[in-house]
C-alpha cells in the first residue's frame, strides 16, 4: 500500500503530462506576464494622458521643450546633467 503511495506521488509529480513541477514553472510565467500586463496598463494610461494634453498649447510647447530641447528663437537654453 505504501509503496503503491509512493509510486502515485512520484508519478504525478515527475512523470505525468501535468505533473507538479511544469504546473509551478507555468505559475511562475503567468505571474511574470500579469507584471509585464500591469505595467503596459500604466505605461497605456501615461501616454493617453500626455495624447489629452496635446490639445493644450501650452502642455505641447511644454512637452517639446522638456523632451526635444525645443526653444524660442532668441531663447538660451542651458542643459543641467543630473548625475
Amino acid at each position: 500500500m505504501i509503496l503503491a503511495t509512493l509510486v502515485f506521488v512520484a508519478w504525478v509529480l515527475f512523470f505525468d503530462r501535468n505533473n507538479y513541477l511544469d504546473s509551478m514553472e507555468l505559475d511562475r510565467k503567468i505571474k511574470a506576464i500579469e507584471a509585464e500586463k500591469e505595467f503596459y496598463k500604466q505605461k497605456i494610461r501615461d501616454d493617453s494622458i500626455v495624447i489629452a494634453g496635446m490639445k493644450d498649447s501650452a502642455f505641447l510647447e511644454q512637452f517639446a521643450r522638456e523632451n526635444f530641447r525645443m526653444h524660442r528663437d532668441g531663447e538660451e537654453i542651458y542643459l543641467i546633467d543630473e548625475k
